[in-house]
């Protein structure tokens, strides 16, 4: 009796065991499979794509740059003598014709009467010499003399009207005082700088373009040009010229000219300049960012199915957000937007943004 309530109770004991045993198996194969599912869940990168587009192109050619006055003017002295008044200081804007310095011209103004006088005598005298020489009353030699002392006497008066007009010293262009190298009561010497004039009814524009983009620029070409100090607002200009030789760092200057009807521009303003190129490429143009790597080496993720395949592409930038690829992609494709980081040849994806 006791082996046969022994032997029962081996026996529950094993049924026990082997119950505990097949449930542990049990649970392990659910949690296995949950853990292969959600293993096979986190495989799959979530993604947003976009499809490339055909249209006509541009490119923006973008550049920093820094206003230059149109044209900075020396006015020069043409005459010597005590200075008695001068106007005009920096900043100020002057007109073509306004007088700024004015010379003592007592000396050179009883020149110009003298030359004057003489050129009165010899006039008549050359007058009359040619009414005698028609009577034959004198000679061919002395009508020759008459005409040469009235010629003398043109070219003195011509002299020093000019010399008189120089003691009155104008500006020769509109626009604004920037330097002012005279004070009155000094004295004058031909040939000495007395004022800098700069010109601001127009306005250059100087930036320099790397040698890619450089022959894609031409004279006459139009630019939309913002200043820092004009937030906002755009101005309308042209390329006015572009140098032949490059700086030291391989970039040609491109000058464009943009009008200043109101003054308020100022050489010095920095601001960018942005040339629009119209492309003759034909291709796709799909967002920037769907690039990896660079524009002219890069790759694209393309959609196939519930993976991606990686495929070199021929591309033009075309400004900060768009490109246009010329080989490597088609019209059907879906090009991965979002998400590269994450992929590599062959990844398992989930579209996100359909």
């Amino acid at each position: 009796m006791k082996t046969i309530r022994k032997a029962l109770v081996i026996a529950v004991i094993i049924l026990v065991v082997a119950g505990t045993v097949i449930i542990l198996f049990g649970n392990k194969k659910a949690m296995d499979d949950e853990l292969r599912a959600l293993q096979q869940y986190n495989s799959v990168v979530p993604v947003e794509i976009v499809s490339p587009k055909k249209q006509h192109t541009s490119q923006n050619i973008v550049e920093n740059g820094v206003l230059q006055s149109g044209a900075e003017v020396k006015v020069l002295s043409e005459t010597s003598g005590k200075v008695l008044s001068v106007s005009g200081n920096i900043g100020d804007r002057v007109y073509a014709g306004q007088t700024l310095v004015a010379v003592e011209k007592e000396v050179i103004e009883s020149q110009y009467q003298l030359a004057k006088a003489n050129l009165e005598n010899a006039e008549k005298d050359f007058e009359r010499y040619t009414n005698l020489a028609d009577g034959e009353a004198i000679t061919q030699q002395q009508l020759e003399a008459a005409k040469l002392k009235y010629q003398n006497a043109q070219t003195q008066f011509t002299l020093s009207k000019k010399q008189l007009e120089n003691t009155t010293i104008r500006s020769p262009v509109n626009g604004v005082i920037s330097k002012r190298l005279i004070e009155e009561g000094s004295f004058l010497m031909s040939s000495i700088p007395v004022f800098l004039i700069s010109e601001q009814n127009r306005m250059v524009f100087i930036v320099n373009v790397a040698e890619k983009d450089i022959l894609k620029l031409s004279a006459g070409q139009k630019a939309d040009i913002s200043i820092d100090a004009f937030s906002g607002k755009l101005f309308s200009g042209s390329i006015r010229g572009i140098s032949v030789i490059p700086d030291l760092s391989g970039r040609y200057t491109v000058e464009t000219v943009l009008n200043n009807p109101d003054g308020k521009l100022r050489s010095g303003m920095s601001g960018q300049a942005v040339f629009v190129h119209e492309v003759n490429e034909s291709g796709f143009v799909i967002p920037r960012k769907c690039i990896t790597g660079s524009v002219r080496d890069g790759r694209v993720f393309i959609v196939h199915g519930d993976s991606v395949m990686s495929r070199q592409v021929k591309a033009l930038s075309l400004n900060q957000t768009e490109a246009l690829v010329m080989e490597g992609i088609t019209e059907t494709d879906r090009i991965v937007l979002s998400g590269q980081i994450n992929l590599q040849e062959g990844s398992k994806v989930r579209i996100i943004n359909q």
